[in-house]
């Protein structure tokens, strides 16, 4: 559920799932999977993103303090934004209708590509955007597959030429 709020852009309350989440992983000793995590990954950094640190840490820890009952009760309770509210379609679409980027580019692959454009670093994006340098890297490689390009100075000129920067 904590992903689900974090696609529809409701970060607070994402933010309370995955605080609850992670004290009750911590509760029963569960350790996550690479998989797992790689797969959370986006979401989380999407609600870190929006609400910034100290709100995302505030709400993180409002989350941990959670019984499992209260959780499941706040994640059935709390409204996710209609795809179809204003909020919702002016700055970033639903999944169910994403944007259409060039080249077939994600909005995260956007941001990355952007950043990179700039003459950041994949550590200086990583921290930008609550990522892991991992990821940026894995970020740029699908970049550079569906550009057709083999480096930074030709996702640059990309970037460049279709306004992504």
């Amino acid at each position: 559920m904590a992903c689900i709020f974090a696609a529809e852009e409701a970060s607070e309350q994402a933010a309370r799932l995955f605080g609850a989440a992670l004290a009750l992983r911590e509760a029963i000793g569960y350790q996550n999977t690479l998989e797992e995590d790689a797969w959370r990954e986006p979401y989380v950094a999407t609600a870190r993103s929006l609400l910034g640190e100290d709100s995302w840490e505030e709400a993180l820890a409002q989350g941990r303090v959670m019984s499992m009952e209260e959780a499941i009760e706040y994640a059935l309770s709390a409204e996710v934004p209609s795809a179809t509210t204003p909020s919702s379609t002016t700055s970033h679409s639903s999944l169910s209708s994403a944007p259409e980027h060039p080249a077939g580019l994600t909005s995260r692959e956007v941001e990355v590509l952007g950043l990179v454009a700039t003459g950041m670093t994949n550590a200086q994006v990583a921290q930008a955007l609550f990522l892991s340098p991992r990821t940026v890297h894995r970020h740029l490689n699908s970049i550079y597959h569906k550009l057709g390009v083999r480096s930074r100075t030709a996702a640059t000129v990309f970037a460049l030429e279709h306004g992504l920067a």
